[in-house]
């Protein structure tokens, strides 16, 4: 990513822009397709994970072997955009926010094998892993429990939205049966949506957004990823009742109810 003061300059003023809208939510809780509907619609956006720092970084125990991924003068740079960015977001007299939330277990495991070549550093001392797919498995998923960090998904809300905006979500959704919730503080307009629920939220999207003909558009990810092996592997084999315990965080037991829990668990359970 390179840096400068024209581009920079050019970024503001999207920033600033009257129908800006900001895509702001934690890695893997389905926002391409939202993204690419901005697009098309020419609602002029950013998406971002964090204003803190690359998203990695707090995400894994092993920050040196997610370091090798990142020059220390890009990250730097990087770093004090996004400081800057934030301050020109938090002046504005009203910001539009789109944020989602996705069954907990999905969303750590997909972001885990987004990022396997963080795990494969230190699993390139074996050389076994790259022909042998159970030696493969068995470094994965140690990585998998050991390297994680659960605590970015279940605090994201308060490190993030409530640190930065002042956005309380858990004060704002009384009802787990909702597939949607609209937030108005402090000249911050959110709309919190469940990521299980987005293809029939173009109605409420399009609301949002004062939109009356807003449509919906695929993201075209492709959906077979050179991992793709490797991860059905992992979900046919790994004990995911070990997780459960996500879902009595209270953002989960918040956002959904006692039987979409209930299916949650007995999609991942053995």
């Amino acid at each position: 990513m390179k840096f400068s003061l024209a581009r920079q300059r050019a970024f503001d003023q999207t920033l600033n822009a009257p129908d800006f809208v900001l895509v702001y939510q934690m890695g893997k809780v389905g926002s391409s397709s939202i993204e690419a509907s901005l697009e098309h619609a020419d609602i002029p956006s950013w998406h971002i994970h964090t204003f803190d720092d690359n998203e990695e970084f707090q995400m894994y125990h092993n920050t040196d072997d997610v370091a090798c991924f990142f020059d220390w003068h890009i990250r730097a740079a990087y770093k004090l955009t996004l400081s800057h960015r934030k301050r020109i977001l938090q002046k504005r007299d009203h910001l539009k926010i789109i944020t989602l939330v996705r069954d907990p277990i999905a969303t750590v495991v997909s972001r885990f094998f987004q990022d396997l070549h963080i795990q494969f550093i230190a699993g390139k001392k074996n050389e076994a892993i790259h022909g042998d797919m159970d030696s493969t498995l068995r470094h994965l998923t140690d990585a998998f429990e050991t390297q994680m960090r659960l605590d970015y998904f279940t605090g994201w809300f308060d490190r993030e939205l409530k640190r930065h905006f002042g956005i309380d979500v858990l004060k704002h959704v009384q009802d787990p049966s909702q597939t949607h919730w609209r937030i108005e503080q402090g000249g911050c307009d959110v709309l919190l949506m469940k990521c299980e629920a987005i293809n029939q939220s173009t109605d409420v999207l399009g609301e949002f957004l004062e939109l009356p003909d807003f449509k919906l558009q695929s993201s075209n990810e492709a959906s077979n990823k050179w991992y793709s092996a490797l991860y059905q592997r992992f979900k046919e084999t790994y004990p995911f009742e070990r997780l459960f315990h996500l879902y009595d965080a209270p953002l989960y037991r918040a956002v959904y109810s006692e039987e979409e829990i209930t299916q949650f668990k007995q999609k991942w359970g053995q």
